[in-house]
């Protein structure tokens, strides 16, 4: 004769709502992160006096294709640009994706276009008041960078992330090619800072 295995009202509670408890823990801790993110005016100031490396150093999802005064044109020419996109995209789902196939700054134009397969879109620089660039966390995996223009209204243009890595290193890396952008652009570069990431000694309080 089967044994009927009865049940305590503590073990209904948590399977009715310990799945929505584990969620709405997951939501909090996520906006608690999102809260302690603030910018780094230290690091700002880093990057307008030049303390970076050079632009040729970005390693993200998508190569330097040419750089020159006033223009500088980024592109997926390479097969780690390829697999960072696709990882990115679909293996660790960083928010909103940077899926450009190429990305053109023209000083000349005053303009930045983005094109994607066949499709061209393209904006005033004037449409932007600043370039950020927005460390997103990954633990003991390290850092990397959303690098993106903020809209004077409307929709942000996120158009380049960095490659994983040691936090420093992957920030003076972008750092370099937002302060080249910066200059065909004429806009402002903002740092903003994970809440959840501690590094001894990094980043600085001073310059």
């Amino acid at each position: 004769m089967a044994q009927r295995h009865s049940t305590t009202p503590m073990s209904d509670w948590i399977n009715l709502f310990g799945p929505v408890v584990i969620i709405l823990i997951l939501v909090l801790l996520g906006f608690w992160a999102q809260s302690r993110q603030k910018r780094n005016e230290v690091l700002e100031q880093w990057i307008a006096l030049g303390k970076c490396g050079p632009a040729e150093s970005f390693l993200g999802t998508l190569d330097i294709a040419e750089h020159r005064p006033g223009l500088i044109r980024l592109a997926k020419s390479s097969q780690k640009t390829k697999w960072l996109q696709f990882q990115y995209r679909w293996l660790t789902g960083l928010s909103e994706q940077a899926t450009w196939d190429e990305v053109l700054f023209d000083g000349s134009r005053g303009a930045i276009e983005l094109k994607r397969k066949e499709k061209v879109t393209s904006f005033p620089f004037s449409k932007f008041s600043a370039i950020r660039m927005r460390e997103i966390s990954q633990g003991e995996a390290g850092s990397l960078w959303h690098m993106e223009f903020l809209a004077v209204e409307g929709k942000n243009v996120l158009f380049a992330t960095s490659a994983r890595g040691n936090r420093r290193v992957g920030f003076e890396n972008s750092a370099g090619l937002a302060l080249a952008i910066s200059a065909i652009t004429s806009l402002p570069v903002h740092v903003v800072m994970a809440g959840n990431v501690w590094t001894p000694g990094w980043p600085p309080k001073t310059l």
